[in-house]
């Protein structure tokens, strides 16, 4: 452990008045980065064992635990396990700096991953140290630490939430027109909250929706872009109208974790609204400012069957970009 750190002190000290990295050097550095990140989130123990040495070091959070190239592996067959997957994933602030065959790579990181039924952004700081080894570069030790939250990107009329309450879907009424305006495709930004004071990072991506034939069917289909991802790995939302009841049932699902998130949806003249559930988490949504090239979406969660809610824990912008 001293001498990795003897290294990074080395490395931080010669920042300063070390050249840039040529840039071959430094696209091999940034692609190991990658190669490190995408393989552990992916369980992929061949790669891991390849590109970590035996005497791996890395600290994360605030715990002040170690952790070696054992427990590494160990706690990326957990994240598999438990139905998690990446998203998205991208470096900001980037800096590299080459001494010999040792190089420190610094930088800001951003993780979309998808577990729960939603997806959970975290931002970061990074410090990576690479060798360079038999023509290629390690990793044998990393450091990442919590950063500020996000500021809003999603700008909203009001920081109320979606605002209404849930038992309105027990008299509210729709009419299989409701979501006649939306069909088509959307591009969104899309933003989470990472605390109740906090947001994470936002992200983009398409929605399409879909109404089948008959006219009381709707399909939608939302995914963040990820050109590492095929097409089809996405979020789909089915919408029934009840004719008698008057009002939609809903319910969403996800290819990769499969899950089952029914719910009901309505309509006055302006919005949109639904009640969804996953699991023990219940979720409201309003569709709102609704124009035919653009509308407003947001949702509140609820933990505990409406009796508290954090409000704006899901914000998004769609634009238009096909019918």
């Amino acid at each position: 452990m001293v001498r990795f750190v003897c290294v990074l002190l080395i490395l931080v000290a010669g920042r300063v008045g070390a050249q840039t990295a040529p840039s071959d050097v430094e696209r091999q550095i940034l692609a190991a980065r990658d190669t490190v990140w995408r393989a552990w989130f992916a369980n992929d123990t061949a790669v891991l064992k390849r590109v970590l040495p035996a005497a791996v070091a890395t600290h994360e959070g605030s715990t002040g635990q170690w952790s070696d190239r054992t427990k590494t592996l160990a706690d990326a067959r957990a994240f598999a396990g438990s139905g998690g997957r990446l998203e998205h994933l991208a470096f900001a602030n980037t800096h590299v700096s080459v001494n010999g065959d040792a190089a420190l790579v610094t930088s800001i990181y951003t993780l979309v991953m998808h577990g729960n039924g939603r997806p959970d952004t975290s931002r970061g700081r990074a410090v990576e140290l690479f060798v360079r080894q038999n023509g290629g570069w390690v990793n044998p030790f990393w450091q990442l630490s919590s950063a500020p939250g996000f500021d809003r990107e999603v700008q909203l009329p009001d920081t109320l939430g979606a605002n209404f309450s849930a038992a309105d879907s027990l008299t509210a009424t729709g009419s299989p027109s409701d979501y006649d305006a939306l069909i088509g495709v959307w591009q969104f930004h899309f933003q989470s909250r990472s605390s109740k004071t906090s947001f994470g990072p936002g992200f983009d991506g398409h929605w399409t929706f879909e109404k089948k034939p008959g006219g009381m069917i709707i399909e939608d289909h939302w995914r963040p872009d990820d050109p590492k991802s095929p097409y089809g790995a996405s979020t789909y939302t089915y919408r029934s109208f009840d004719p008698v009841k008057k009002i939609w049932r809903i319910v969403g699902m996800e290819s990769q974790r499969g899950g089952f998130q029914p719910g009901l949806t309505w309509s006055d003249a302006n919005n949109r609204y639904a009640i969804q559930h996953d699991g023990n988490t219940m979720v409201r949504i309003r569709y709102f400012a609704i124009e035919p090239d653009h509308f407003l979406w947001r949702a509140d969660g609820t933990p505990d069957g409406g009796k508290t809610w954090i409000r704006d824990i899901w914000t998004m912008e769609a634009r238009r970009i096909g019918k």
